[in-house]
């Protein structure tokens, strides 16, 4: 069988393969799988898998018009729940590897739901070719449920890597990319285990990969440490970044953070001096947020200015499968984060 597999949405990667067909491509086997870049080059093959994040729906429902080749969808497009009034062969919810290896191996069921409980099961994803920063995925899935995210949906319960996997995966990174020194690790909340983060520190720092790499990872104002922040310094980190969303607590309330104005200040306190510069993204429009709120947002950044790098100023939207959802078709409305 030949799968050729696309992402919709035209969405940037730091490798040639974006991360999720990669692993794809790496753990399932008895096909012939190959990651196409362009829409265009989605021919001369037995099934086409797409996958995307929301504002690749309306090129997903477009590709689909446009060829007889069957096609199965995955990733969090098919958080949508109309999606499955489109004449899709597969759907495919959660982890990908499991459902098309079924599929490869004949399953003809159009819906499909399997979740790889452990995850360093999977075989390292196929990256193609990559520049000097390289993406790095060490978890599935977050151990909060902000209201305005699905990764709760898409993902379940958050599943880590061992340190030792991801030890291991940094060595095969190191040998087959020998000039990449930077790491940018794509998870929701890289040190949300906080046993694995010890863990994954005092490897990182025996294996002297502190020499090598610089890193780049999301943390969460509420659980940032100066202990943990001392020791990503030490391991290479030239930046953290949290998602502080707003000013006010009325609306980190409403969008259900559990995280406070107050945890946001002293995040970048601890960040701040010990000489780890810190970077935070923001929301606006957010519900039931009023003038009022807006101006606490902008009185904040104010507040830390010099102190604190605003990287992202986004405007509230609505996914599906996130709890504020509302119901807005991804078909209708663009769904692209700006």
């Amino acid at each position: 069988m030949k799968i050729l597999l696309y992402r919709c949405g035209n969405e940037k990667s730091l490798s040639q393969y974006p991360l999720g067909l990669g692993y794809l491509k790496s753990n399932c086997i008895n096909a012939d799988i190959s990651i196409v870049s362009s829409a265009k080059d989605l021919i001369n093959c037995d099934l086409i898998g797409l996958s995307g994040d929301s504002s690749g729906t309306k090129e997903a429902v477009s590709i689909l018009s446009s060829t007889d080749i069957p096609i199965a969808l995955g990733g969090q497009i098919v958080l949508w729940e109309g999606i499955k009034d489109y004449p899709f062969k597969h759907i495919i919810y959660g982890d990908g590897e499991i459902s098309l290896q079924k599929i490869i191996d004949g399953q003809t069921e159009k819906l499909l739901n399997n979740r790889v409980e452990n995850i360093d099961s999977l075989k390292f994803p196929e990256r193609g070719t990559c520049g000097k920063v390289i993406p790095i995925l060490t978890s599935r899935g977050c151990c909060w449920n902000c209201h305005f995210c699905s990764s709760n949906s898409f993902w379940g319960k958050a599943r880590y890597h061992s340190a030792k996997y991801f030890i291991d995966e940094v060595k095969f990174i190191i040998q087959n990319y020998p000039k990449a020194n930077n790491l940018y690790i794509l998870d929701d909340l890289f040190i949300g285990n906080k046993k694995r983060f010890q863990e994954i520190h005092k490897l990182w720092m025996k294996a002297g990969f502190y020499k090598k790499f610089h890193l780049r990872s999301f943390v969460r104002s509420n659980i940032l440490t100066l202990e943990i922040a001392k020791q990503m310094k030490e391991m290479g980190f030239k930046r953290i970044r949290f998602g502080a969303e707003s000013g006010s607590n009325k609306v980190l309330k409403t969008l259900n953070k559990c995280a406070t104005v107050e945890d946001h200040q002293r995040a970048i306190d601890i960040a701040n001096s010990i000489g780890l510069p810190i970077s935070a993204s923001f929301i606006y429009n957010s519900p039931g947020e009023t003038p009022e709120d807006l101006q606490m947002t902008k009185d904040f950044i104010a507040r830390n200015k010099g102190r604190l790098t605003v990287e992202g100023w986004y405007k509230f939207a609505s996914f599906p499968g996130c709890v504020l959802y509302d119901g807005s078709s991804p078909i209708v409305t663009n769904m692209r984060v700006r």
